[in-house]
């Protein structure tokens, strides 16, 4: 069968603003920054469905889940990218060590599938013998999930009581996983056509770098180490130990540019490259001090939900190779394009640049992005995009964010202040300067927006009413004027 191979790869947790090229003053990313120099980029590409398995959900099934659904486990009955691409006659491959994707089932598409087990709260094998430890002392700058008021271990310490032994570069997780793909792709370069899904959980915390990598943006830190953010307030922290949360996180975005770069390498000296589409993606940041907070989520004893959605969780990696052999005559290598794009339009993407048609009963919300990538058009594949989560009492489409690339509304919800913010994306990139009393209209109109949107996707009437201009805190008396949360 002459049709191009696809090999997927994902980083979970990585801040597209943390790869060299992309203009960080600090990060060392070289396997990165050259894969983007060979690559058409998406600038602007932006969660849909948060956190990790409903971003990957809204991969697989190019569908929107959050207006109908949160974290579920991959429906048994859902049409996927890997089990269409399996029914043309595709061998798909699942390699990964994000667990999360085992026990949610993700595996059920593929012909074959591997999971490294060991990742955060994972413990494939238990060591009774040896006390778990705490990591850090105090329990308000780490990780601490609801109903855990007593001193039950957190992730942090799970994840280093069951990754004891690891210390070495070549013992972590994103460089084991890297020797199983690299070992695929050299057992499966000759045959085809294939598909090869990699997904690997770093940069995800808990963050455990090697020690010559952590003293490369930390030199002379002996604190308790910062592995963990605590998915609160960021007002916790001293300077240096913020420093060193910070430095961790850069450290496994160094680490995990070494570990694909090998990928890429492999790629390229097999000759794959004439004949098989690459990507490279993440599926959500996160924050590190921005906006006063660090994780991803508020989570503690008491509480469990959804932050704000800023443009340091909303931002993700999506990078792509568009192979010789199509013959499509794809923009020049190194290209940015500016349009936002979300994970439903990977599915038709990779289905029309295969030649596969999607059938009847999948019922895809993505658009392809095959115009894009060939220059045909510029613009974008919707009027206006929404990042939403499922957390806080099992609702979905949790304190959704839209934007049509110009503007950017954040509606919050309890138990946040319930003020709305825009910021204008142009003059204000960092997202720092609440627009919303001067630019009410901008903020009405894509608040209009939304809820067309969820209209035709399929949210409920609770959603409607939750969201609603009065509950959104959209009613022109309750507008209010002032900078946005730092």
């Amino acid at each position: 069968m002459n049709r191009p191979n696809v090999i997927v790869i994902v980083s979970d947790t990585y801040r597209p603003d943390h790869i060299a090229a992309n203009g960080h003053p600090r990060v060392k990313t070289p396997e990165l920054d050259a894969w983007l120099a060979r690559t058409i980029t998406f600038e602007h590409a932006m969660v849909s469905s948060f956190p990790t398995i409903p971003m990957r959900t809204d991969w697989f099934t190019g569908r929107f889940g959050h207006p109908r659904h949160g974290w579920r486990d991959l429906d048994p009955k859902a049409v996927t990218l890997p089990g269409v691409l399996r029914k043309a006659g595709y061998t798909t491959q699942l390699l990964a060590d994000t667990t999360h994707m085992l026990r949610c089932q993700f595996w059920r598409p593929f012909h074959s599938f591997s999971f490294l087990r060991g990742h955060e709260g994972d413990r494939p094998l238990t060591r009774l013998n040896d006390p778990v430890r705490p990591v850090v002392s105090d329990r308000r700058k780490t990780r601490v999930d609801r109903g855990n008021v007593g001193k039950w271990p957190t992730l942090c310490d799970l994840h280093a009581h069951t990754n004891f032994r690891q210390r070495y570069e070549d013992e972590s997780h994103c460089g084991m996983l890297a020797d199983t793909v690299c070992r695929w792709i050299e057992d499966n370069c000759r045959g085809g056509p294939f598909m090869l899904w990699a997904d690997f959980f770093d940069v995800h915390e808990p963050w455990f770098p090697p020690r010559y990598l952590l003293d490369l943006y930390h030199p002379g830190y002996r604190g308790e180490p910062m592995a963990h953010p605590n998915y609160d307030s960021a007002g916790v922290y001293t300077k240096a130990e913020l420093e060193d949360l910070r430095a961790r996180y850069t450290a496994m975005c160094t680490l995990l540019s070494k570990s694909v770069g090998r990928i890429f390498r492999l790629i390229e000296d097999t000759g794959l490259l004439e004949n098989t589409i690459v990507l490279f993606m993440s599926d959500h940041g996160m924050y590190l001090g921005e906006h006063g907070r660090t994780g991803k989520s508020l989570i503690n004893p008491r509480q469990f939900d959804c932050f704000p959605f800023y443009r340091e969780i909303t931002n993700i990696c999506w990078s792509m190779h568009i192979p010789p052999s199509l013959k499509l005559k794809p923009l020049p290598r190194e290209t940015r394009l500016n349009p936002v794009v979300q994970a439903p339009d990977l599915m038709p993407t990779i289905l029309e640049l295969c030649g596969v048609a999607a059938p009847k009963e999948a019922e895809i919300e993505g658009v392809s992005l095959v115009p894009l990538l060939t220059g045909k058009t510029t613009e974008g594949p919707r009027e206006v995009s929404i990042a939403a989560g499922h957390m806080g009492s099992g609702r979905a489409c949790r304190k959704p964010t839209v934007t049509d690339g110009r503007w950017t509304l954040l509606i919050g919800e309890p138990p946040d202040p319930t003020s709305p913010e825009l910021y204008d994306n142009l003059a204000d990139p960092s997202q720092q300067h609440n627009v919303i009393g001067s630019h009410r209209g901008e903020a009405e109109r894509l608040h209009r927006k939304l809820l067309e949107w969820l209209k035709t996707h399929g949210a409920d009437a609770p959603t409607f009413n939750r969201l609603s201009a009065k509950n959104a805190g959209l009613a022109r008396s309750r507008l209010r004027t002032g900078r946005g949360r730092r």
